[in-house]
């Protein structure tokens, strides 16, 4: 087996279980096929680099130095958008570079000479395939790109609300559609017979979290089943583990009022949300308040 082909195999398999790993993220579950694809590819061209170096020059060091270095530009061209998990990109791909250089340089002993015709395809493969790198990381990152602060809440979550309703329980789930460029969100609160709410109440509604590149902010849009729709716009100035939105507009309701969703991620499963309301002329006063968990 000739070092190209056997960089292409070895970059293939370690591209593949890079990319199988994502599946410990919940954020990336639900683009797992685009996230393998990508590395794989990724494998696949830093493998056949590494093995024409291992053609050219037979050298331990220089295999595993230019196996950093490939794994870190191709890594770094798809963690482009993404600074919050970049080193979870990077670091893997420049693993992948190094063994993928050590191997095709050790491996085979014997340097076995590709004829004219098995060279020409072999730099056909990577010519054909090197441009699906950024391409196909490409999908699997558009989360990542506009959304990443929401990336945490994908997921389904339960828990419990107390607030002017009363005290209930919460299911919510928050997932990814339409090519992942928007989180949609399905939320029903439950609230029991209490002295409070005698005749006890069903809460749901439904939402999309969505991108407006000419804002350059998130803007959530949000249908509630007694008919308000709520249109919130995010703070610009958030934190990882704190975001705030707030309405810019309201259907259904007098004009003046106001609504504000602040979430708190008080540990990777732990998150808190803080609905208030505000009259018109008058500060936001609390409705209600849901600590939930998510489902494992």
């Amino acid at each position: 087996m000739s070092k190209p082909v056997l960089g292409v195999l070895v970059g293939a398999i370690l591209g593949t279980l890079d990319g199988l790993s994502a599946w410990l993220s919940h954020e990336a579950r639900p683009v797992m096929l685009a996230i393998v694809i990508g590395s794989t590819v990724k494998g696949v061209v830093t493998g056949l680099l590494a093995g024409l170096i291992g053609r050219w020059r037979r050298s331990t060091t220089l295999g595993v130095m230019a196996g950093l270095l490939i794994g870190f530009v191709l890594s770094a061209l798809a963690a482009v958008g993404q600074p919050d998990h970049a080193l979870e990109i990077v670091l893997p791909g420049m693993l992948l570079g190094a063994v993928v250089g050590f191997v095709t340089q050790r491996y085979p002993q014997q340097p076995m000479r590709l004829g004219s015709t098995g060279a020409t395809l072999m730099v056909a493969l990577g010519t054909a395939l090197y441009p699906l790198v950024p391409s196909a990381m490409g999908q699997a990152t558009v989360p990542g790109d506009a959304l990443v602060p929401l990336a945490s809440l994908v997921g389904r979550w339960s828990g419990t609300t107390e607030g002017q309703p009363g005290k209930g329980t919460v299911e919510r789930e928050y997932e990814r559609v339409l090519a992942s460029r928007f989180i949609q969100v399905r939320n029903r609160s439950t609230y029991p017979p209490q002295g409070k709410n005698p005749k006890g109440e069903i809460h749901e509604d439904i939402g999309l979290f969505s991108f407006d590149s000419a804002r350059k902010r998130i803007v959530l849009r949000q249908f509630h089943a007694e008919g308000f729709v709520n249109q919130y716009v995010m703070d610009p100035d958030f934190k990882p583990t704190r975001l705030v939105l707030t309405t810019e507009a309201i259907e259904n309701i007098p004009p003046g009022w106001q609504a504000r969703e602040t979430y708190v991620l008080t540990g990777s499963d732990q998150l808190e949300e803080i609905f208030e309301l505000a009259e018109p002329g008058k500060d936001f006063k609390l409705y209600s308040r849901n600590r939930l968990t998510r489902k494992r």
